[in-house]
């Protein structure tokens, strides 16, 4: 018979290929798309689509509140009683409501705020009419893949998140190359309904189970969720607009498109990082909430890293050594400069990944103050390294700076969980 442990390892690995065939999925068609907008408008149109990206996730987590990890951890924790889902779903969808009216609202009376914030022109404000219209569906898209998640059914959350990228994968196909940067924003705005056509056609049940629910905030799950909104919104607020200010400060300071190669390496960043959401997710986050032993602790992030370093590690030395045949195929020949941002991205991204996985224990043990405040230090270190270090180094200063906020994410992280464990035992040891 096979041992706990070999079990434990079985199930990493089988949840990290199955994620990993949605994301490689998912990672092609971005790529596609990201290939076509290189052709067509360059440096300066990847610059742009990456200012509308940030918002779009902004405004996504608004419309959800960021309650996606609770109502993963609780979809888990009540899967046999129907009851408890009932008062889960309907506060879940409660919340998004409330955010989707906010967002809503944010966006049709400041379309033409956000227009000339994001593209410096007020061109563009139709974009975010259309987004106050269709972003509900982007709540209701976030929280049945959640649901679908939960319920361990990934392949149908991978068949969701394929069909979705497909779909505006092929409207940006044939808007760039009519329309150009007008095509490729209208196609992305196009999201929330590529989202709403995929759960017509895939996830019909999911959309089922809001149906007959009596809206309302359930006590337990409204203060259960508040802090999993918190965090959520914490990390996704400070990402994307650190991300929009570093990148209009290289658009000021250095160029548009000095701008755009940061970009387009921050994007492939994301493409490969993704293989990772999965498991942070739906293995890391469940087993971190049972744990109070340093001992079991260490345990399991030593069993972590023995699979995901190896294959992370051979695949970033893949990447550096390949790094010029790689925006060749990927983007163009006006793209070979961001061949200089691949060193400290890649070690940077190693470190982070050693990082996320300790600091995922504050999630998981709702521990939202702590996680906070690191995720703003994280941030705040970042955009003043970013500035500091671009005005040495020009833009490579940036991801120079990526390394170095990771490295001291990182001590800090470790310092912080050690105590907590430290914590943990006190008490035990008090309660004995």
């Amino acid at each position: 018979m096979r041992s706990l442990k070999e079990h434990k390892n079985i199930f990493l690995l089988k949840l990290f290929s199955v994620n990993s065939i949605g994301v490689l999925l998912r990672s092609l068609l971005g790529l596609v798309s990201q290939k076509l907008i290189a052709i067509y408008l360059g440096p300066n149109g990847l610059a742009l689509v990456g200012n509308l990206r940030n918002a779009l996730a902004l405004f996504g987590l608004g419309s959800t509140v960021g309650i996606d990890q609770g109502v993963l951890k609780y979809q888990s924790q009540f899967k046999n009683d129907d009851v408890e889902l009932k008062k889960l779903y309907a506060t879940s969808l409660a919340y998004s409501i409330v955010g989707s009216i906010i967002v809503c609202f944010i966006l049709f009376f400041w379309a033409s705020y956000w227009s000339q914030f994001l593209f410096k022109t007020e061109q563009y404000d139709y974009l975010f009419v259309i987004l106050a219209l269709t972003m509900p569906f982007t709540a209701v898209y976030n929280l049945c893949l959640a649901i679908i998640n939960g319920k361990s059914n990934y392949k149908k959350a991978t068949i969701v998140t394929f069909s979705t990228y497909t779909i505006v994968t092929i409207v940006i196909i044939f808007t760039v190359s009519f329309y150009k940067i007008s095509g490729v924003l209208l196609a992305i705005t196009f999201t929330p309904i590529a989202q709403l056509l995929t759960l017509l056609f895939f996830a019909r049940n999911s959309l089922l189970l809001f149906t007959n629910l009596k809206i309302r905030f359930y006590a337990f799950y409204k203060n259960a969720l508040f802090a999993f909104i918190i965090m959520s919104c914490a990390a996704v607020f400070f990402s994307n607009i650190v991300d929009l200010q570093l990148r209009n400060y290289l658009i000021n300071h250095l160029s548009v498109e000095e701008a755009g190669y940061w970009t387009s390496m921050s994007g492939l960043s994301n493409y490969y990082l993704s293989f990772m959401t999965g498991v942070y997710s739906l293995y890391i986050l469940p087993k971190y909430a049972k744990m109070n032993s340093l001992k079991v602790f260490l345990i399991e992030l030593k069993r972590i890293y023995k699979l995901i370093l190896p294959l992370f590690g051979f695949m970033f030395i893949i990447l550096y050594c390949f790094r010029e045949h790689l925006i060749r195929l990927l983007f163009s020949e006006e793209f070979l400069p961001m061949g200089d941002l691949f060193k400290w991205q890649l070690l940077g991204d190693i470190v982070k990944i050693i990082a996320v996985v300790i600091a995922y224990q504050f999630i998981a043990q709702k521990l939202w103050k702590l996680f906070i405040v690191t995720e703003v230090i994280s941030y705040i270190l970042l955009y003043v390294l970013g500035v500091y270090f671009v005005e040495k180094m020009g833009v490579e200063g940036i991801v120079f700076a990526h390394f170095l906020r990771y490295l001291i994410y990182l001590i800090i992280v470790l310092l912080l969980v050690s105590k907590i464990f430290k914590k943990h035992k006190s008490i035990d040891e008090s309660t004995d």
